[in-house]
């Protein structure tokens, strides 16, 4: 399932975050949209994927984004145009958009599980090879 979730500040984005953190989410998971102008130095220091939403001059900048524009990315995630100019709009205004899923959670936590398993059959065989 996708989520969406509105924040007003860096503060409780980053209190999300953490919270996500703890609930087996990764960083590289959790996309932030906001606008171009907005400065967020401290995801400097995470894996989470920031995409702007510039409001007014598009193009060239929009070009030179090093990640995908808030735009692309929404209309990849959501289908209905409606909504995704209320989210637009709502950037626009200087709040956040929070962006996670369950499904790649789910996909790491059985990836792990995997290796997790792997790891202690070889472990097994080669504590029964040891004990020969």
């Amino acid at each position: 399932m996708n989520y969406f979730e509105l924040y007003n500040s860096q503060e409780a984005v980053l209190d999300r975050i953490i919270q996500l953190k703890s609930e087996g989410y990764y960083e590289e998971d959790v996309h932030l949209l906001g606008r171009d102008d907005t400065e967020f130095q401290a995801l400097e220091y995470t894996e989470v994927t920031y995409h702007t939403h510039i409001t007014d001059d598009r193009g060239l900048k929009e070009i030179l984004a090093k990640n995908e524009p808030a735009e692309s990315f929404l209309h990849y995630h959501i289908f209905d145009d409606d909504e995704i100019e209320k989210y637009l709009f709502r950037i626009s205004e200087g709040n956040y958009l929070l962006f996670y899923n369950d499904y790649e959670m789910m996909e790491r936590r059985k990836e792990n599980q995997e290796r997790d398993e792997s790891a202690e059959a070889d472990f097994k065989a080669e504590a029964k090879d040891y004990v020969k």
